[in-house]
């Protein structure tokens, strides 16, 4: 028997990972504990692997008759699969931020890196939870009534616990340093709040509101010879000048508010704004009329997450362009919301967007 166990990257998953563990091992047979993917993958911009190849992988290596797979980026794939079969599951439902802490607690991953791999999570777990055959966890439940949450996993999956069963297993799991307790989180930093505050409030039952990707975020092309905290040189022919940050967003339409800042120098010119998943999502094309910070929007539309993610892509979009361009950062919110007024800086002031 297969059991999934979804969820972010953290420590209130690998709880739910070890209940249902200990829940399986109440059926003969032996039990294997996966999870796919590791951090590893999901620090880094390559294509992951779909979940179900490595259940088939998972249960040919350890010949178990029951497999528990930690699952961190249900692709749609085994999402259909799972409403398919009628299969129950588990979801954890942690604060994302909650999630950051623990990754940046155990390990030597920067910041940006972390971000992106729980915001990566985030939509492909909410669809989950949404789904038929889910029960969704979140980390206050576990945190007051642990032995409550493991009796409700069991009735779920149609197991039999004993008296004083669920107990002991948030006591074995104790003992292994398994208790779930909130940690502090890094919902200070101005990277993480923006990123993934949307996400804890639409975890908690709110609609998901306006996500900010910071610069940080974002890649500059390398023929650039600056980084995002510079105002970067336009000249040097028509290219892609920043892109990134390849991260997934819930399906829908959207828009995303590009804020950029040009030098006087840069008036007159043609730059290009686009959202790219596989192929061009959408796009705009614009001259700034003078020196100063602007907005750009650019609505567009996503099917279900797959790939590496959505990126912004800024361009310079001729072959004679020169002066700086400086960028600020970038608001995506669901094409109802209501869009604010642009931004319009003064004549000298293009940098300010930097500080924005």
């Amino acid at each position: 028997m297969i059991f999934f166990s979804i969820g972010l990257p953290g420590r209130l998953t690998e709880w739910c990972d070890a209940v249902l563990a200990r829940l399986a091992a109440r059926l003969p047979g032996e039990v294997s504990l996966a999870t796919w993917p590791p951090l590893s993958k999901m620090l880094g911009y390559d294509g992951i692997e779909p979940v179900l190849d490595q259940v088939a992988i998972s249960l040919i290596a350890s010949g178990a008759a029951h497999l528990v797979m930690g699952t961190r980026q249900p692709d749609e794939r085994l999402r259909r699969s799972l409403i398919a079969t009628n299969a129950r599951f588990v979801v954890a439902l942690d604060d994302p931020r909650s999630a950051a802490a623990d990754i940046l607690a155990n390990t030597n991953v920067d910041l940006k890196a972390v971000t992106r791999a729980i915001a990566n999570s985030c939509p492909l777990v909410m669809q989950c939870a949404a789904s038929p055959g889910a029960i969704t966890i979140r980390g206050h439940q576990a945190e007051v009534d642990a032995a409550g949450i493991v009796s409700a996993i069991a009735r779920h999956f149609e197991l039999t616990l004993g008296a004083g069963e669920a107990e002991r297993i948030v006591e074995e799991l104790a003992a292994l340093d398994l208790g779930y307790v909130t940690k502090a989180s890094e919902a200070d930093h101005k990277m993480v709040e923006s990123v993934l505050a949307p996400y804890a409030k639409c975890f908690a039952g709110d609609d998901l509101a306006a996500i900010t990707w910071p610069r940080e975020l974002f890649i500059v092309n390398r023929d650039s010879g600056k980084g995002l905290t510079d105002a970067l040189d336009v000249g040097g022919g028509m290219r892609i000048l920043i892109f990134g940050p390849y991260i997934h967003l819930p399906a829908g339409s959207w828009t995303a508010r590009v804020f950029l800042g040009f030098s006087p120098e840069a008036s007159g010119y043609t730059f290009l704004v686009d959202a790219y998943s596989g192929g061009q999502l959408g796009s705009t094309s614009f001259q700034p009329e003078r020196s100063g910070v602007y907005t750009v929007d650019i609505n567009f539309s996503v099917a279900e997450p797959s790939g590496q993610g959505v990126e912004i892509r800024v361009w310079v979009w001729s072959d004679y362009a020169r002066g700086q361009l400086a960028f600020g950062h970038v608001i995506l919110r669901p094409l109802a919301m209501r869009q604010p007024d642009a931004v319009i800086g003064p004549e000298d002031d293009f940098r300010t967007v930097l500080d924005l």
